[in-house]
């Protein structure tokens, strides 16, 4: 199965958002802005987000998390997603972002095993191919110092 065009364009636009959200985390910790505040402010930019999207789909069927019995998974994952922003920023507040960014970048590994394991997804040769490359990939990002600058954010 292909992807389409706008899965492909819908795609390259999380990756530089999320590239960029990545980017300015750490600009904000370098800064002294401690990890709370900062998943604060961004609990903050997505209720107000939330708030534009119930506006313009708020008519959708099933759009209300309540009104669907798998409720619990949209839980779960607004669980999910707080805590490993909170992690993700004690990790940026002590490590360098070119080392922290793509080590937490590699969580679509977790979810392909998962998918694989529990939903009966069955990735192409290719596609575990790349996953073991990612992988490869981890253990080359973790296996050298790290040049530059050297600060503590203590």
């Amino acid at each position: 199965m292909r992807a389409d065009y706008f899965v492909i364009f819908s795609s390259g636009i999380t990756l530089l958002m999320w590239g960029l959200w990545g980017f300015f985390g750490k600009l904000a910790i370098e800064r002294n802005m401690s990890p709370v505040s900062i998943f604060l402010a961004e609990v903050l930019i997505c209720l107000i987000c939330a708030a534009f999207v119930f506006l313009f789909f708020s008519r959708t069927e099933n759009f209300l998390p309540w009104r669907t019995p798998w409720n619990i998974f949209g839980f779960l994952s607004g669980v999910s997603l707080a805590l490993g922003l909170v992690f993700y920023y004690f990790a940026l507040q002590r490590g360098h972002a070119s080392l922290v960014v793509p080590l937490t970048s590699l969580y679509p590994a977790v979810t392909v095993v998962l998918s694989y394991a529990i939903l009966a997804e069955r990735p192409s040769l290719t596609q575990w191919i790349g996953l073991i490359l990612i992988l490869i990939g981890a253990f080359f990002l973790l296996s050298g110092p790290i040049e530059g600058r050297q600060d503590n954010y203590r």
